[in-house]
Protein backbone atom coordinates (compact mmCIF):
# COMPACT_ATOMS: atom_id res chain seq x y z
CA UNK A 1 0.00 0.00 0.00
CA UNK A 2 1.16 3.29 -1.02
CA UNK A 3 1.89 5.70 2.10
CA UNK A 4 3.08 8.75 -0.12
CA UNK A 5 -0.18 10.55 0.25
CA UNK A 6 -0.82 10.08 3.94
CA UNK A 7 2.01 12.61 4.72
CA UNK A 8 0.75 15.82 6.12
CA UNK A 9 1.82 18.65 4.09
CA UNK A 10 2.65 21.09 7.17
CA UNK A 11 5.48 22.21 9.45
CA UNK A 12 5.65 19.52 11.76
CA UNK A 13 5.19 16.46 9.18
CA UNK A 14 8.15 18.11 7.00
CA UNK A 15 10.20 18.49 9.89
CA UNK A 16 10.16 14.56 10.77
CA UNK A 17 10.55 13.67 6.72
CA UNK A 18 13.32 15.56 6.48
CA UNK A 19 15.00 14.63 9.50
CA UNK A 20 14.43 10.91 9.15
CA UNK A 21 16.02 11.87 5.14
CA UNK A 22 18.82 13.35 6.44
CA UNK A 23 19.24 10.31 9.03
CA UNK A 24 18.96 7.54 6.63
CA UNK A 25 21.45 9.21 4.19
CA UNK A 26 24.24 9.76 7.01
CA UNK A 27 23.72 13.72 6.94
CA UNK A 28 22.50 14.03 10.00
CA UNK A 29 24.84 12.09 12.24
CA UNK A 30 24.29 7.93 13.11
CA UNK A 31 22.85 6.86 10.15
CA UNK A 32 24.19 4.26 8.16
CA UNK A 33 24.49 5.92 4.57
CA UNK A 34 22.76 3.44 2.88
CA UNK A 35 19.66 4.66 3.00
CA UNK A 36 18.08 0.50 2.78
CA UNK A 37 14.51 -0.45 2.98
CA UNK A 38 13.96 1.35 7.08
CA UNK A 39 9.95 2.70 7.95
CA UNK A 40 10.44 6.23 6.67
CA UNK A 41 7.58 6.89 9.58
CA UNK A 42 9.74 5.39 12.13
CA UNK A 43 10.73 8.87 13.40
CA UNK A 44 7.28 10.05 13.46
CA UNK A 45 5.56 10.58 16.98
CA UNK A 46 2.36 9.04 17.83
CA UNK A 47 0.93 12.82 17.60
CA UNK A 48 1.91 13.25 13.71
CA UNK A 49 0.45 9.59 12.99
CA UNK A 50 -2.60 10.18 14.95
CA UNK A 51 -3.33 13.48 13.39
CA UNK A 52 -2.78 11.80 9.73
CA UNK A 53 -5.11 9.04 10.49
CA UNK A 54 -8.03 11.47 11.89
CA UNK A 55 -8.56 12.84 8.70
CA UNK A 56 -9.21 9.60 7.33
CA UNK A 57 -12.68 7.88 7.30
CA UNK A 58 -12.80 5.39 10.17
CA UNK A 59 -12.46 2.40 8.25
CA UNK A 60 -9.31 3.70 5.95
CA UNK A 61 -7.40 4.80 9.48
CA UNK A 62 -8.40 1.36 10.69
CA UNK A 63 -6.77 -0.37 7.61
CA UNK A 64 -4.03 2.20 7.95
CA UNK A 65 -2.63 0.15 10.61
CA UNK A 66 -2.02 -2.62 8.58
CA UNK A 67 0.70 -0.17 6.84
CA UNK A 68 3.48 -1.24 9.45
CA UNK A 69 4.29 -2.12 12.77
CA UNK A 70 4.76 1.23 13.44
CA UNK A 71 1.55 2.62 12.33
CA UNK A 72 -0.74 0.02 15.01
CA UNK A 73 -1.28 2.50 17.76
CA UNK A 74 -1.58 5.11 14.84
CA UNK A 75 -5.73 5.28 15.80
CA UNK A 76 -5.31 5.10 19.53
CA UNK A 77 -3.65 8.37 19.53
CA UNK A 78 -5.94 9.93 17.20
CA UNK A 79 -7.39 13.33 18.29
CA UNK A 80 -10.58 13.32 16.55
CA UNK A 81 -12.63 10.05 15.49
CA UNK A 82 -15.72 9.34 13.12
CA UNK A 83 -16.88 5.88 14.63
CA UNK A 84 -19.64 5.71 11.34
CA UNK A 85 -20.62 1.79 11.47
CA UNK A 86 -23.01 1.83 8.65
CA UNK A 87 -20.25 4.09 6.54
CA UNK A 88 -17.30 1.37 7.78
CA UNK A 89 -19.14 -1.89 6.59
CA UNK A 90 -21.93 -0.54 4.43
CA UNK A 91 -21.94 -4.24 2.87
CA UNK A 92 -21.12 -6.45 5.28
CA UNK A 93 -23.94 -5.63 8.49
CA UNK A 94 -22.44 -9.31 9.77
CA UNK A 95 -18.94 -7.96 10.92
CA UNK A 96 -20.20 -6.32 13.85
CA UNK A 97 -17.82 -8.36 15.61
CA UNK A 98 -14.39 -7.05 14.12
CA UNK A 99 -16.02 -3.59 14.07
CA UNK A 100 -16.49 -3.67 18.27
CA UNK A 101 -12.91 -4.81 18.37
CA UNK A 102 -11.66 -2.19 15.84
CA UNK A 103 -13.14 0.64 18.04
CA UNK A 104 -12.93 -0.24 21.33
CA UNK A 105 -8.93 -0.55 19.93
CA UNK A 106 -9.01 2.86 18.82
CA UNK A 107 -10.58 4.30 21.70
CA UNK A 108 -8.60 2.51 24.50
CA UNK A 109 -5.75 4.10 25.53
CA UNK A 110 -2.68 1.77 24.44
CA UNK A 111 -1.20 1.86 27.89
CA UNK A 112 -1.53 3.34 31.35
CA UNK A 113 2.00 5.52 30.96
CA UNK A 114 2.78 7.42 29.23
CA UNK A 115 -0.97 9.15 29.99
CA UNK A 116 -3.08 8.25 26.90
CA UNK A 117 -3.50 10.99 24.07
CA UNK A 118 -6.04 13.24 24.50
CA UNK A 119 -9.80 13.12 22.46
CA UNK A 120 -10.70 16.16 21.52
CA UNK A 121 -13.86 15.00 19.15
CA UNK A 122 -15.58 11.49 19.21
CA UNK A 123 -18.93 10.76 16.67
CA UNK A 124 -20.46 7.77 17.09
CA UNK A 125 -23.05 6.92 14.48
CA UNK A 126 -24.72 3.03 15.19
CA UNK A 127 -27.59 2.61 12.76
CA UNK A 128 -27.58 -1.22 12.26
CA UNK A 129 -25.45 -1.85 15.33
CA UNK A 130 -28.31 -3.24 17.45
CA UNK A 131 -29.74 -5.60 15.87
CA UNK A 132 -30.38 -9.35 17.06
CA UNK A 133 -28.46 -11.27 18.90
CA UNK A 134 -25.83 -8.55 18.73
CA UNK A 135 -28.15 -6.28 20.25
CA UNK A 136 -26.97 -6.98 24.27
CA UNK A 137 -23.42 -7.22 23.38
CA UNK A 138 -23.46 -4.11 21.12
CA UNK A 139 -24.93 -1.85 24.38
CA UNK A 140 -22.07 -2.82 26.34
CA UNK A 141 -19.57 -2.09 23.68
CA UNK A 142 -21.02 1.65 23.83
CA UNK A 143 -20.88 1.42 27.12
CA UNK A 144 -17.10 0.63 27.66
CA UNK A 145 -16.64 2.80 24.43
CA UNK A 146 -17.76 5.71 26.43
CA UNK A 147 -15.70 4.91 29.63
CA UNK A 148 -12.22 4.85 27.22
CA UNK A 149 -13.29 8.19 25.46
CA UNK A 150 -13.81 9.38 29.34
CA UNK A 151 -10.85 8.47 29.97
CA UNK A 152 -9.02 10.24 27.12
CA UNK A 153 -10.85 13.43 28.25
CA UNK A 154 -13.20 14.08 25.09
CA UNK A 155 -14.49 17.40 24.44
CA UNK A 156 -16.67 17.03 21.48
CA UNK A 157 -19.28 14.23 21.78
CA UNK A 158 -21.89 13.06 19.07
CA UNK A 159 -24.00 10.05 19.51
CA UNK A 160 -26.51 8.67 17.10
CA UNK A 161 -28.39 6.00 18.64
CA UNK A 162 -30.80 4.31 16.28
CA UNK A 163 -34.80 2.93 16.95
CA UNK A 164 -34.36 -0.43 19.17
CA UNK A 165 -35.59 -1.73 22.75
CA UNK A 166 -31.67 -2.08 24.23
CA UNK A 167 -30.05 1.31 22.16
CA UNK A 168 -30.11 3.05 25.57
CA UNK A 169 -27.61 6.04 26.98
CA UNK A 170 -25.40 3.91 29.13
CA UNK A 171 -24.24 5.69 32.69
CA UNK A 172 -20.57 6.02 31.54
CA UNK A 173 -21.47 8.99 29.32
CA UNK A 174 -22.05 11.26 32.74
CA UNK A 175 -18.48 9.92 33.21
CA UNK A 176 -17.43 12.79 30.00
CA UNK A 177 -16.91 15.31 33.02
CA UNK A 178 -14.63 17.27 30.32
CA UNK A 179 -17.72 17.39 27.63
CA UNK A 180 -17.95 21.02 26.12
CA UNK A 181 -20.21 20.29 23.41
CA UNK A 182 -22.88 17.45 23.24
CA UNK A 183 -24.92 15.99 20.40
CA UNK A 184 -27.63 13.10 21.26
CA UNK A 185 -29.33 12.30 18.51
CA UNK A 186 -32.03 9.40 19.78
CA UNK A 187 -34.51 7.44 16.80
CA UNK A 188 -38.04 7.45 18.96
CA UNK A 189 -35.97 7.14 22.15
CA UNK A 190 -38.76 6.27 25.21
CA UNK A 191 -36.97 6.66 28.50
CA UNK A 192 -36.12 9.90 30.12
CA UNK A 193 -33.41 11.43 29.79
CA UNK A 194 -30.55 11.24 32.36
CA UNK A 195 -29.58 14.38 34.17
CA UNK A 196 -26.53 15.67 32.99
CA UNK A 197 -25.92 17.46 36.07
CA UNK A 198 -21.99 15.80 36.07
CA UNK A 199 -21.44 17.90 32.83
CA UNK A 200 -20.45 21.06 34.65
CA UNK A 201 -18.09 22.08 31.68
CA UNK A 202 -21.07 21.80 29.11
CA UNK A 203 -21.32 24.91 27.04
CA UNK A 204 -23.27 23.22 23.98
CA UNK A 205 -26.08 20.46 23.76
CA UNK A 206 -27.91 19.44 21.25
CA UNK A 207 -31.24 16.98 21.37
CA UNK A 208 -32.68 15.47 18.07
CA UNK A 209 -35.57 13.11 17.97
CA UNK A 210 -36.37 13.32 21.83
CA UNK A 211 -39.51 13.51 23.61
CA UNK A 212 -39.42 16.24 26.09
CA UNK A 213 -42.88 15.77 28.39
CA UNK A 214 -42.24 18.40 30.76
CA UNK A 215 -42.80 16.34 33.67
CA UNK A 216 -39.37 16.06 35.25
CA UNK A 217 -36.91 19.05 35.62
CA UNK A 218 -34.33 17.98 33.30
CA UNK A 219 -33.39 21.98 31.93
CA UNK A 220 -33.93 22.93 35.74
CA UNK A 221 -31.10 20.75 37.10
CA UNK A 222 -29.69 21.35 33.40
CA UNK A 223 -29.03 24.98 33.96
CA UNK A 224 -28.59 24.77 37.96
CA UNK A 225 -25.54 22.33 37.09
CA UNK A 226 -23.84 23.91 33.76
CA UNK A 227 -23.72 26.77 34.47
CA UNK A 228 -20.97 27.13 31.39
CA UNK A 229 -24.32 26.24 28.87
CA UNK A 230 -24.51 29.15 26.30
CA UNK A 231 -26.08 27.34 23.55
CA UNK A 232 -28.96 24.79 22.98
CA UNK A 233 -30.68 23.46 20.52
CA UNK A 234 -34.11 21.08 19.75
CA UNK A 235 -34.26 19.48 16.75
CA UNK A 236 -36.96 17.47 15.35
CA UNK A 237 -38.38 16.95 19.16
CA UNK A 238 -41.61 15.54 20.27
CA UNK A 239 -42.62 18.48 22.68
CA UNK A 240 -45.77 18.62 25.31
CA UNK A 241 -44.14 21.34 27.14
CA UNK A 242 -40.93 23.32 27.38
CA UNK A 243 -39.89 25.45 30.08
CA UNK A 244 -36.45 27.03 30.37
CA UNK A 245 -35.84 28.62 34.04
CA UNK A 246 -32.79 30.57 34.59
CA UNK A 247 -30.73 32.45 35.98
CA UNK A 248 -28.82 30.83 33.15
CA UNK A 249 -25.88 32.09 30.62
CA UNK A 250 -27.90 30.72 27.68
CA UNK A 251 -27.40 33.35 24.66
CA UNK A 252 -28.57 30.85 21.49
CA UNK A 253 -31.83 28.67 21.47
CA UNK A 254 -32.92 27.30 18.80
CA UNK A 255 -36.01 25.27 18.23
CA UNK A 256 -36.01 23.21 14.56
CA UNK A 257 -39.01 21.30 13.10
CA UNK A 258 -40.27 20.57 16.45
CA UNK A 259 -43.54 18.83 16.76
CA UNK A 260 -45.93 20.31 19.40
CA UNK A 261 -48.86 18.80 21.22
CA UNK A 262 -52.29 19.78 21.46
CA UNK A 263 -52.35 22.44 24.26
CA UNK A 264 -48.65 23.53 24.41
CA UNK A 265 -46.14 25.60 25.26
CA UNK A 266 -43.14 27.50 25.53
CA UNK A 267 -42.13 29.49 28.54
CA UNK A 268 -38.89 31.16 28.27
CA UNK A 269 -37.96 33.50 32.18
CA UNK A 270 -34.42 34.71 33.65
CA UNK A 271 -32.56 34.38 30.37
CA UNK A 272 -30.26 37.76 30.91
CA UNK A 273 -28.17 37.07 28.28
CA UNK A 274 -30.21 35.44 25.47
CA UNK A 275 -29.60 37.08 22.32
CA UNK A 276 -30.14 34.64 19.65
CA UNK A 277 -33.60 32.85 18.92
CA UNK A 278 -34.35 30.49 15.86
CA UNK A 279 -37.95 29.35 15.89
CA UNK A 280 -38.86 27.03 12.75
CA UNK A 281 -41.90 24.60 11.99
CA UNK A 282 -44.44 24.07 14.10
CA UNK A 283 -45.39 26.31 16.92
CA UNK A 284 -46.19 25.59 20.44
CA UNK A 285 -50.22 26.84 21.50
CA UNK A 286 -48.86 28.63 24.38
CA UNK A 287 -46.02 31.19 24.76
CA UNK A 288 -44.62 32.74 28.04
CA UNK A 289 -41.88 35.22 27.65
CA UNK A 290 -39.86 37.18 30.32
CA UNK A 291 -40.20 41.28 29.42
CA UNK A 292 -36.55 41.18 30.31
CA UNK A 293 -35.26 39.20 27.46
CA UNK A 294 -33.90 41.35 24.63
CA UNK A 295 -33.03 39.14 21.75
CA UNK A 296 -31.03 40.57 18.69
CA UNK A 297 -31.19 38.14 16.35
CA UNK A 298 -34.60 36.19 15.71
CA UNK A 299 -35.09 33.89 12.74
CA UNK A 300 -38.91 32.89 12.75
CA UNK A 301 -39.63 30.36 10.39
CA UNK A 302 -43.15 29.00 11.68
CA UNK A 303 -45.40 27.35 8.91
CA UNK A 304 -48.82 28.56 8.83
CA UNK A 305 -50.75 26.85 11.63
CA UNK A 306 -53.79 24.02 10.15
CA UNK A 307 -56.10 25.99 12.81
CA UNK A 308 -56.07 29.90 13.28
CA UNK A 309 -53.97 30.92 16.40
CA UNK A 310 -55.23 32.83 19.68
CA UNK A 311 -55.23 36.51 19.30
CA UNK A 312 -53.62 36.09 22.48
CA UNK A 313 -50.56 33.74 20.95
CA UNK A 314 -49.98 35.95 18.11
CA UNK A 315 -49.48 38.50 20.64
CA UNK A 316 -46.85 36.83 22.41
CA UNK A 317 -45.71 35.77 18.98
CA UNK A 318 -44.92 39.45 18.26
CA UNK A 319 -42.97 39.89 21.76
CA UNK A 320 -40.24 38.03 20.20
CA UNK A 321 -39.39 40.25 17.40
CA UNK A 322 -39.22 43.48 19.46
CA UNK A 323 -35.92 45.64 19.30
CA UNK A 324 -34.19 43.14 17.16
CA UNK A 325 -31.40 43.28 14.84
CA UNK A 326 -31.07 40.92 12.90
CA UNK A 327 -34.88 39.33 11.77
CA UNK A 328 -36.17 36.33 9.03
CA UNK A 329 -39.52 35.89 8.69
CA UNK A 330 -41.25 33.16 6.52
CA UNK A 331 -44.48 34.10 4.27
CA UNK A 332 -46.86 33.30 7.10
CA UNK A 333 -45.07 35.36 9.67
CA UNK A 334 -45.61 37.86 7.54
CA UNK A 335 -48.95 37.79 7.20
CA UNK A 336 -48.86 38.16 10.80
CA UNK A 337 -46.36 41.56 11.00
CA UNK A 338 -48.89 42.85 8.59
CA UNK A 339 -52.14 42.31 10.21
CA UNK A 340 -50.01 43.68 13.32
CA UNK A 341 -49.31 47.08 11.11
CA UNK A 342 -48.46 48.94 14.76
CA UNK A 343 -45.45 46.78 15.47
CA UNK A 344 -42.33 49.00 15.30
CA UNK A 345 -38.89 47.80 13.58
CA UNK A 346 -36.41 50.67 13.91
CA UNK A 347 -33.87 48.86 15.38
CA UNK A 348 -34.01 45.77 12.76
CA UNK A 349 -30.19 46.65 10.61
CA UNK A 350 -30.76 42.43 8.56
CA UNK A 351 -33.97 41.88 7.42
CA UNK A 352 -34.73 38.58 5.31
CA UNK A 353 -37.88 37.52 4.02
CA UNK A 354 -39.02 34.07 2.31
CA UNK A 355 -41.98 35.15 -0.06
CA UNK A 356 -44.32 32.81 -1.83
CA UNK A 357 -43.58 33.19 -5.58
CA UNK A 358 -47.53 34.50 -6.13
CA UNK A 359 -48.41 37.17 -8.52
CA UNK A 360 -48.48 39.73 -5.42
CA UNK A 361 -45.68 37.87 -3.37
CA UNK A 362 -42.90 40.04 -3.96
CA UNK A 363 -45.07 43.37 -3.10
CA UNK A 364 -46.56 41.09 0.28
CA UNK A 365 -43.36 42.73 1.96
CA UNK A 366 -43.43 46.41 1.43
CA UNK A 367 -45.53 47.35 4.16
CA UNK A 368 -42.83 45.40 5.88
CA UNK A 369 -40.54 47.52 4.73
CA UNK A 370 -42.11 50.69 6.12
CA UNK A 371 -41.44 49.61 9.71
CA UNK A 372 -37.82 48.62 9.33
CA UNK A 373 -36.94 52.36 7.97
CA UNK A 374 -33.37 51.58 9.77
CA UNK A 375 -32.88 48.48 7.44
CA UNK A 376 -28.93 48.27 6.13
CA UNK A 377 -29.19 44.83 4.74
CA UNK A 378 -32.03 43.22 2.83
CA UNK A 379 -32.23 39.69 1.54
CA UNK A 380 -35.50 37.98 0.10
CA UNK A 381 -36.00 34.65 -1.35
CA UNK A 382 -38.50 33.47 -3.39
CA UNK A 383 -40.23 29.82 -2.76
CA UNK A 384 -42.49 27.77 -4.90
CA UNK A 385 -45.90 28.22 -3.42
CA UNK A 386 -49.06 25.44 -3.63
CA UNK A 387 -51.58 28.73 -3.94
CA UNK A 388 -53.62 30.18 -5.80
CA UNK A 389 -52.38 33.15 -7.85
CA UNK A 390 -54.69 36.42 -7.05
CA UNK A 391 -54.06 39.05 -9.98
CA UNK A 392 -53.69 42.14 -7.66
CA UNK A 393 -55.12 45.72 -8.98
CA UNK A 394 -53.02 49.11 -8.49
CA UNK A 395 -55.02 50.16 -5.39
CA UNK A 396 -54.57 46.30 -3.39
CA UNK A 397 -50.78 45.88 -4.00
CA UNK A 398 -48.92 48.74 -5.40
CA UNK A 399 -50.46 51.59 -2.90
CA UNK A 400 -48.38 50.98 -0.04
CA UNK A 401 -45.28 51.46 -2.54
CA UNK A 402 -46.43 54.17 -4.11
CA UNK A 403 -46.69 56.00 -0.85
CA UNK A 404 -44.13 58.50 -0.09
CA UNK A 405 -43.25 57.68 3.24
CA UNK A 406 -41.46 54.56 2.32
CA UNK A 407 -37.76 56.09 2.57
CA UNK A 408 -34.83 53.07 3.67
CA UNK A 409 -32.38 55.87 3.59
CA UNK A 410 -29.73 53.39 5.19
CA UNK A 411 -30.51 50.43 2.91
CA UNK A 412 -26.61 49.75 1.63
CA UNK A 413 -27.21 45.83 0.09
CA UNK A 414 -29.61 43.46 -1.29
CA UNK A 415 -30.05 40.45 -2.29
CA UNK A 416 -32.59 38.92 -4.51
CA UNK A 417 -32.99 35.11 -5.13
CA UNK A 418 -34.76 33.45 -7.85
CA UNK A 419 -36.94 36.71 -8.02
CA UNK A 420 -39.43 36.52 -11.79
CA UNK A 421 -40.22 39.34 -14.28
CA UNK A 422 -44.36 39.16 -12.65
CA UNK A 423 -45.12 42.75 -11.96
CA UNK A 424 -44.46 42.46 -8.63
CA UNK A 425 -41.15 41.03 -8.70
CA UNK A 426 -40.34 44.11 -10.94
CA UNK A 427 -42.69 46.77 -8.95
CA UNK A 428 -40.25 45.61 -6.19
CA UNK A 429 -36.98 46.07 -7.80
CA UNK A 430 -37.68 49.64 -8.82
CA UNK A 431 -38.96 50.62 -5.38
CA UNK A 432 -36.12 49.42 -3.89
CA UNK A 433 -34.00 51.91 -6.34
CA UNK A 434 -36.31 54.34 -6.01
CA UNK A 435 -36.21 54.81 -2.08
CA UNK A 436 -32.51 53.57 -1.37
CA UNK A 437 -30.22 56.69 -1.79
CA UNK A 438 -27.61 55.11 0.30
CA UNK A 439 -27.63 51.22 -1.68
CA UNK A 440 -24.48 49.94 -3.15
CA UNK A 441 -25.20 46.78 -4.09
CA UNK A 442 -28.15 44.73 -5.49
CA UNK A 443 -27.48 41.15 -6.42
CA UNK A 444 -29.92 39.71 -8.12
CA UNK A 445 -30.40 36.07 -8.99
CA UNK A 446 -33.28 35.25 -11.42
CA UNK A 447 -35.59 32.39 -12.00
CA UNK A 448 -35.50 32.51 -15.58
CA UNK A 449 -33.06 31.18 -18.04
CA UNK A 450 -31.77 32.49 -21.68
CA UNK A 451 -34.23 35.26 -23.07
CA UNK A 452 -36.43 35.51 -20.83
CA UNK A 453 -33.49 36.57 -18.23
CA UNK A 454 -31.94 39.04 -21.16
CA UNK A 455 -35.72 40.78 -21.32
CA UNK A 456 -35.77 41.24 -17.19
CA UNK A 457 -31.53 42.29 -17.06
CA UNK A 458 -32.90 45.22 -19.45
CA UNK A 459 -35.47 46.26 -18.18
CA UNK A 460 -34.47 46.62 -14.43
CA UNK A 461 -31.25 48.75 -15.88
CA UNK A 462 -33.63 51.38 -17.23
CA UNK A 463 -35.25 51.79 -13.63
CA UNK A 464 -34.15 55.11 -11.76
CA UNK A 465 -31.58 54.82 -9.20
CA UNK A 466 -31.73 57.38 -6.28
CA UNK A 467 -28.26 56.36 -5.68
CA UNK A 468 -25.81 57.20 -7.99
CA UNK A 469 -23.41 54.46 -7.18
CA UNK A 470 -25.43 51.49 -6.53
CA UNK A 471 -24.10 48.53 -8.55
CA UNK A 472 -26.51 46.04 -9.99
CA UNK A 473 -25.25 42.74 -10.57
CA UNK A 474 -27.09 39.45 -11.86
CA UNK A 475 -25.87 36.27 -10.42
CA UNK A 476 -26.18 32.67 -11.34
CA UNK A 477 -28.89 30.18 -9.70
CA UNK A 478 -26.09 28.31 -8.21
Amino acid sequence: MRTKHLIPNNAAGLTYAARDFAIREGYGGGGDGGGGGGDPFEGFPDAVLGLIVSKLPFRSAVAASAISRRWRGAVAAAPALDIDFAAAFPAAPRRRAAFAAAATAALAPRSATPPPHPLYRLRLALEGLFDQAFAASAADHLASWLAAAAARGVERLELRLPRSRLAVLPPSLLACTGLTSLTLRLDHYALPLPSLTPLARLSRLHLASVSLNGDDDFFGDLFSNCQELRYLVLEKCNIVALRLVGPSRLCSLAITDCSWKQESSLAVFEMPELRTLRYSGAMATKHVIDGDINLDEVLLAIEKPQTKPREATLRELLTLVGNVRSLLLSPWCIEVLLEWSNVRLDRVRRLACIIERREEGALSIAPLLSNCLNVEQLRVSVVPSQGKWRRCSDGECHGVLRNKGVALKRLKGVRMQYIDESKSGLELVKVLLKNAPALETMNIVPSMDGLEQAKFRRRVFKFRKSSRTASIQFCPAG
